[in-house]
């Protein structure tokens, strides 16, 4: 563990970071799983802040994000309310599909190799979470005794985060932001005065301000005129 936490806090990049996780999943027999950082839940329209996923997975993740299957997968919607791993066997969740939407995603699952999982959900300070899930494919063992290890590996995926979050600052407090907030910003930025913005946005005064003043806390900055320039080149 020791030297696990030496090689994150070592990472120079987000992507250095990730590649000493799946190196270590990959000592235990884990070569499959995928890293997604959400704002505050997995539903379509959330902002994703970071992704990460190994080349023996990459195919599946890329497809299950693209068929928007987090909004119907009830596996990951349980690990959001979960404070411990939750473990998965494909057929078995195949057999309690309630629709044939996830029926197919359960079959898909199947064909691209997936035979069981483990979620491991690891929550930030700013209601941010992160979902850490372990793939065990076909003729693969690495999920075996899962219970005797799963502490061990809630540990490192609590130190990833930890690292993950000092490397995606900016990333990290835009996803912060709610929509209302990153509207009255980018309307600051754009030279909107309060009543302006209030007009364009069919709100009061009051609640623009209201706004603006939450967006100043987020994202440490004194005055709103301050928060647009630490945002300056990030995109809004």
């Amino acid at each position: 563990m020791h030297k696990m936490n030496n090689l994150l806090a070592g990472a120079k990049t987000n992507e250095e970071l990730s590649e000493h996780l799946g190196r270590y999943f990959a000592e235990q027999g884990i070569k499959s799983l995928a890293v997604t950082y959400y704002q505050q839940h997995t539903k379509t329209g959330n902002r994703l802040i970071y992704d990460w996923v190994t080349p023996e997975l990459s195919a599946w993740h890329n497809y299950y994000i693209e068929q928007q299957y987090a909004d119907i997968d009830r596996t990951l919607e349980s690990s959001e309310h979960a404070t411990l791993p939750i473990f998965w066997d494909v057929n078995e969740q195949l057999r309690l599909a309630k629709n044939r939407r996830e029926k197919r995603m359960r079959e898909e699952s199947i064909q691209f190799g997936i035979d069981k999982g483990l979620c491991i959900p690891i929550y930030g300070p700013k209601g941010d979470f992160i979902i850490l899930v372990l793939h065990q494919r076909k003729d693969e063992d690495g999920l075996t005794n899962w219970h005797n290890k799963q502490y061990i590996w809630l540990a490192v995926a609590y130190i990833y985060l930890h690292f993950l979050r000092s490397l995606l600052p900016e990333q990290v407090c835009l996803a912060a932001l709610t929509k209302r907030e990153r509207q009255c910003l980018i309307l600051t930025a754009e030279g909107f005065r309060v009543h302006l913005i209030a007009k364009q946005l069919h709100i009061s005064e009051r609640t623009v301000n209201f706004h603006l003043h939450n967006a100043n806390k987020k994202l440490g900055a004194k005055n709103k005129y301050l928060a647009v320039l630490h945002l300056k080149n990030i995109k809004l």
